[in-house]
């Protein structure tokens, strides 16, 4: 199970990369394109809000495991250690509930991005609508591994 996940994370980690480049390329073109060239390409401001949203949405679940989102742990810090461990195993299990209905809307909301394609680019929009999907069932991974393993832990006696 661990190198499936392991393969998975480090495709995430590549895709992050990839689309970040990209965006970060796609800009660049613009601010040259708006500074030296007489037109600029009309194309970058919508391929970098595309790129924008698929970087955020691998990098995601990636916070997700990395435990890189920020937190307010003012009360949880009062609680007793072993209450605490089984909070955080508890709101990993929220998150992952709830993402697991946004990922099942973002399926169903795939279907409209069909019929319509993106302005600049004439992309069909599910594929950029395929970027909640990419966020909300990556999240839905990570936050599971993590109730998998602090359960375990704790189930040892252990953090």
């Amino acid at each position: 199970m661990k190198k499936p996940f392991n393969l998975f994370t480090r495709i995430m980690e590549f895709c992050v990369i990839v689309t970040f480049l990209g965006l970060v390329a796609v800009v660049l073109l613009q601010v040259y394109a708006r500074l030296f060239l007489p037109r600029s390409p009309h194309w970058t401001e919508e391929a970098s809000r595309f790129l924008f949203a698929y970087t955020v949405s691998f990098a995601a679940g990636l916070a997700v495991k990395e435990k890189a989102y920020v937190n307010v742990d003012v009360f949880t810090n009062l609680l007793p250690e072993m209450l605490k461990q089984w909070l955080e195993v508890l709101l990993d299990l929220l998150v992952a509930a709830f993402m697991a209905v946004v990922f099942y809307y973002s399926l169903k909301n795939l279907g409209i991005g069909r019929m319509r394609t993106s302005p600049s680019l004439s992309i069909p929009m599910h594929y950029i609508f395929a970027s909640m999907s990419v966020m909300s069932g990556s999240i839905v991974l990570y936050s599971l591994a993590e109730v998998v393993q602090d359960t375990r832990a704790l189930l040892k006696g252990g953090n």
